[in-house]
């Protein structure tokens, strides 16, 4: 785990940063081996990345405002704006989980992605993203015409 600037909160974050960091220090321990997990204290708030030693795992990170948590997972798409609420931690935490344990899908095509994770519920949380402007072009049928990924979980390396 690397931690920058550990002497503290930034200012204002409060109990919100508190509780993305403690998630971020127990999944870099969870994770001891298997991913490099980045926690830094910036001006504006928490950053967080959460990458694996798998070279087929996915990586994610999110940004903690204080106000607001971006959660983003994908090359475009996994993009989800979150609250410093309980349902809401509780939901980056059952991402954080799902992608670990290699629940996750990419769908890529030029200038977007589909992201799909299947949470330790059964359910699976979607989310489409693009990039201009080539995801702004119309691309018919592109979900199945496309390169899909299963990424492997964290502690396996095939």
């Amino acid at each position: 785990m690397s931690n920058t600037n550990s002497q503290g909160l930034p200012g204002g974050l409060g109990s919100a940063a508190a509780a993305t960091l403690g998630l971020a220090t127990r999944w870099a321990h969870e994770l001891a081996g298997a991913a490099e997990v980045t926690i830094e204290n910036l001006q504006w708030g928490l950053s967080v990345v959460i990458a694996p030693t798998n070279p087929h795992a996915r990586a994610f990170g999110w940004a903690d405002f204080g106000d607001e948590i971006v959660l983003q997972v994908g090359e475009y798409g996994g993009r989800w704006e979150l609250r410093p609420v309980p349902e809401d931690l509780a939901f980056l935490d059952d991402v954080a989980r799902s992608i670990a344990a290699g629940r996750v899908r990419e769908v890529l095509a030029r200038g977007r992605s589909l992201i799909e994770v299947e949470m330790p519920d059964g359910t699976v949380e979607t989310h489409i993203g693009y990039e201009g402007p080539a995801g702004c072009l119309p691309l018919p049928a592109w979900r199945r015409r496309s390169r899909i990924v299963q990424y492997a979980p964290y502690g396996s390396s095939t």
